[in-house]
């Protein structure tokens, strides 16, 4: 799919505020909310736009500390075997990223405190060996994706 500038400026404006009004979308666009309109629905289409969803404070939610966690696992145990399958769906694990490297999984988790950490790598450490990045700050957590 081509991008033209018109594109690149409401994929901007989309991820910074995803709650945007089309009219108010197309008014920073200079186009007419007709415009504005089908160019969104074209880049939903071409599936550029996958969604829209709210950006949660985990700190808010009770959960004061994240971490990445990378993972080594022991023979047989992919990202397919039942276990992983498990392990995975717990709600402190964020995201999960199948990477090449040292490490075979990245895992991101948002835990109350060291106590409900140490729960989740013993859980985690069954399925191989682990290596534990607690999160200090995130200066830059998200920023636009432009083509």
């Amino acid at each position: 799919m081509a991008f033209d500038a018109l594109d690149r400026q409401i994929l901007e404006l989309l991820q910074t505020d995803g709650r945007i009004k089309l009219s108010e979308l197309g008014r920073r666009v200079r186009l007419s909310p007709a415009a504005v309109t089908e160019r969104v629905r074209r880049l939903e289409a071409a599936g550029v736009i996958g969604g829209y969803g709210a950006h949660v404070s985990p700190a808010r939610l009770g959960y004061g500390i994240q971490a990445f966690i990378r993972v080594d696992p022991h023979g047989g145990y992919t990202l397919k075997h039942p276990r992983t399958l498990e392990l995975i769906e717990r709600p402190e694990i964020t995201e999960v990223h199948h990477v090449v490297g040292e490490d075979c999984w990245i895992l991101k988790v948002a835990v109350r405190d060291t106590v409900h950490l140490e729960g989740v790598l013993e859980a985690v450490s069954a399925l191989g060996r682990t290596t534990t990045s607690i999160v200090l700050t995130s200066p830059v957590e998200r920023k636009p994706l432009l083509p």
